[in-house]
């Protein structure tokens, strides 16, 4: 009986001494965990947190956008300027759960798809532009679920007139952020 004893308590004691425990990271499950938890913000904390986050996108795709447009031509420069692969712009979408469009003059007439607001602030745009005046970023809620973060591209980048067949010359970022993943990204005041 000892014997047995004994063989039971060495096998043990090698399962465990050879299991292979695996940790895991649990930083994402907190994060997760985090944007469920019930957040109290105000409007102004939802419209700085848009203003925060649109100014940061729309900075770093003209970055990129620059970027790209160097030396492109022929269907490259067709497809930057229909904002596919780019892979920043494809990981900031992700991240932030959002709809990036890069919009100019010719899209007043032709796009279909713009929601009211966006084509009001891309008419008011375009009417800067011909004052030849200083365009700004801009903010506007659609409903209660979604805001729009507007923001030129800077003229000296050539989006305006690389990826718009008109004499404008001006691009607007239009970066469409839901209300929830806004909230979501604020952090909490400890």
């Amino acid at each position: 009986m000892a014997k047995n004893s004994v063989l039971i308590l060495s096998l043990c004691l090698t399962q465990f001494a050879c299991s292979n425990v695996e940790r895991l990271d649990t930083t994402e499950v907190k994060e997760e965990m985090e944007g469920h938890k019930i957040k109290k913000v105000s409007p102004a904390q939802i419209m700085e947190q848009v203003e925060v986050l649109g100014s940061r996108i729309s900075t770093d795709l003209s970055g990129e956008l620059e970027k790209q447009l160097k030396g492109a031509s022929g269907a490259r420069l067709e497809e930057i300027c229909q904002l596919k692969n780019i892979p920043l712009l494809d990981s900031v979408a992700k991240r932030y759960n959002l709809k990036v469009r890069l919009l100019g003059q010719p899209d007043i007439g032709s796009n279909k798809t713009l929601y009211a607001k966006e084509k009001e602030v891309l008419e008011a745009y375009a009417d800067i532009a011909a004052q030849k005046q200083t365009l700004s970023s801009n903010i506007q809620s659609i409903g209660d679920s979604l805001y729009i973060y507007t923001a030129p591209v800077a003229a000296e980048k050539g989006a305006g007139k690389l990826c718009f067949s008109d004499n404008s010359g001006f691009a607007v970022w239009s970066i469409i952020l839901r209300k929830a993943d806004i909230i979501k990204s604020i952090k909490p005041k400890k």
